[in-house]
């Protein structure tokens, strides 16, 4: 399999935990599942990551995150894109070296014209005092979510605001008894996604392909994955 897509008229929360349980993931109005990602014309191989919430506990790591950024404020709520946010991810998209989106309007509704949603999405709004500097989102299930994107103001930079929106919203997820927490996945050789193992290490979990079940991330072994699987000679 390379990739598959689908384009469900709706997803019920229920639903959505079993794609995210098989490796399945949000992608604008639709859900998709691969294997490879192509970044720079060479194939990765992608792996897909979730964290198990019983075994989640602060670490160090964690602490020292709510520590940096104990004097911002939070705002949790249903996801509405404003014209501020709007601003902020175009602002973000300058400071970064890989392809984002167009537009939030794109990111979280693809090419439809229509602002009706088949997943029940919520946001994380940090503020610096009245301004907005971050902001996240990510999808509830019945007993999971998803971390869909996050974005921030790139002259916060220092205050790992990538990092402490996953903390947010997994504790978020903890705190309303929900099981599981889907980061997306992280790429075997392409360091840009690291970040997604650094944190709530104690209870991350990857998908192995072969098996289709869900080991913890320290017993992930790369040998035998080709980290570059193939280069692509464009013209």
């Amino acid at each position: 399999m390379f990739e598959q897509c689908l384009y469900p008229k709706s997803i019920p929360p229920d639903v959505l935990d079993v794609f995210l349980s098989k490796g399945w993931f949000r992608m604008g109005q639709s859900i998709f599942t691969t294997q490879y990602v192509l970044f720079d014309g060479r194939m990765y191989p992608s792996i897909w990551l979730r964290h198990d919430l019983k075994y989640y506990s602060e670490t160090k790591t964690i602490l020292n995150l709510k520590k940096r950024n104990k004097h911002f404020r939070v705002e949790l709520k249903q996801a509405n894109i404003t014209p501020i946010h709007e601003e902020l991810f175009r602002h973000y998209k300058m400071g970064i070296q890989f392809n984002a989106a167009q537009s939030l309007h794109q990111l979280l509704n693809g090419y439809s014209i229509h602002d009706v949603s088949i997943y029940n999405t919520y946001e994380i709004n940090i503020y610096d005092r009245n301004q907005l500097i971050a902001c996240s989102y990510f999808d509830i299930g019945t007993k999971s979510a998803e971390g869909i994107s996050a974005y921030y103001n790139p002259d916060y930079r220092s205050s790992s605001l990538g990092k402490y929106m996953i903390y947010l919203q997994i504790e978020i997820c903890k705190k309303n008894g929900l099981d599981y927490f889907y980061p997306g996945y992280f790429v075997p050789g392409f360091p840009h996604l690291d970040y997604k193992l650094d944190i709530g290490t104690a209870c991350l979990e990857y998908l192995d392909i072969d098996s289709m079940l869900w080991y913890p991330i320290n017993e992930f072994n790369d040998e035998g994955i080709p980290i570059e699987y193939q280069e692509y000679f464009l013209d």
